[in-house]
């Protein structure tokens, strides 16, 4: 393995106020009652639609991955939303058995109707094949080996899912992926770049100094680096760029459309954020730095697996060239 490496530079409440509402007087500033206009049971009645309104009004359609290689994910859904294996659809299956362009649903009023698309293994809703279908509540969706569940979630819904969906997928100390998104998510980017005949550029990461930051001021202190850390990978990532961290204080970041020398710039504009960035705790100042080895799809390999073999050899150059340094996968 030959490497090409650079060494780089040394690290381092609203307040809202009540609202009022004077409606019209029947006498000097005496309010009407509106409620005193209306039997009581109209008045509940009234009561009651007014909310089932606003209710119904709150609940939003969403599918949900239950069964296959996509398990977890969801999507909320509109109105001529579409599903298939490749890449520009509201929702992508990886599913070899699910077509390129599978199914879409519609707003059809009062239903929500999946059509299928002329997909090659069509569509089961409860177990039944069809053509279209309005779908209810907690239906079964089967498209090849994936089953989706077929929701509609008010407000309380939408954020718990959000939230369960962050705990699942997000790391909370830096704000990226956890590795079992990332992993599938780099399958898919390969996959459509592989289609488009696009690069994708793949980093490795590894902070230098991290050791004699804990040893020195606590795990704390070490914790605060790593967050700052990934947060500045974050901020570093061109669009439709994407990072994890991979435990501990290691990191990989991938991005379509960027060959080897362009992954290899971006890695040295993160080393550089990450070594002009102020890490400040407790009145402590803080120098970590960072190795990076660099990949690139197709030449360094066409599998998530091979690219990072090799991006991992390029980090350990670069923990051997000094540290703190950017080296590029060669051959």
């Amino acid at each position: 393995m030959r490497t090409s490496c650079r060494p780089g530079a040394k690290a381092r409440a609203i307040a809202t106020n009540p609202l009022s509402f004077a409606g019209p007087l029947t006498k000097k500033n005496e309010p009407l009652d509106v409620t005193a206009t209306l039997p009581l049971d109209d008045t509940d009645s009234l009561r009651k639609q007014v909310l089932s309104s606003a209710i119904a009004e709150a609940r939003r359609p969403m599918l949900v991955v239950v069964v296959g290689r996509d398990v977890g994910q969801r999507a909320r859904v509109a109105n001529g939303f579409t599903i298939g294996r490749v890449a520009g659809h509201d929702m992508v299956i990886t599913d070899p058995r699910v077509s390129s362009k599978h199914c879409r649903i519609e707003d059809r009023g009062d239903d929500w109707v999946i059509v299928d698309l002329g997909s090659t293994n069509g569509i089961r809703v409860n177990g039944e094949r069809v053509e279209e279908k309005a779908l209810a509540p907690f239906d079964k969706v089967e498209l090849g080996d994936t089953v989706l569940r077929f929701e509609l979630q008010d407000a309380a819904d939408q954020a718990y899912d959000e939230a369960v969906q962050r705990l699942l997928h997000v790391d909370d100390l830096t704000g990226l992926y956890v590795r079992r998104r990332f992993d599938p998510e780099l399958d898919q980017m390969l996959r459509d770049a592989a289609v488009a005949g696009d690069p994708v550029g793949l980093l490795v990461m590894d902070l230098d100094g991290l050791k004699a930051i804990n040893d020195a001021n606590g795990h704390l202190f070490g914790a605060y680096v790593i967050s700052e850390c990934g947060k500045v990978i974050g901020a570093q990532l061109p669009s439709g760029g994407i990072a994890a961290r991979f435990g501990g204080d290691e990191y990989v970041a991938a991005a379509r459309g960027l060959d080897l020398e362009a992954a290899h710039a971006m890695a040295e504009r993160i080393r550089a954020a990450i070594a002009e960035h102020e890490f400040v705790r407790e009145g402590v100042t803080l120098h970590p730095g960072i190795s990076i080895g660099v990949a690139a799809f197709p030449g360094h390999g066409r599998t998530r697996e091979a690219l990072f073999e090799k991006a991992d050899a390029a980090l350990y150059a670069a923990k051997r060239a000094g540290k703190n340094t950017v080296c590029k996968a060669d051959g």
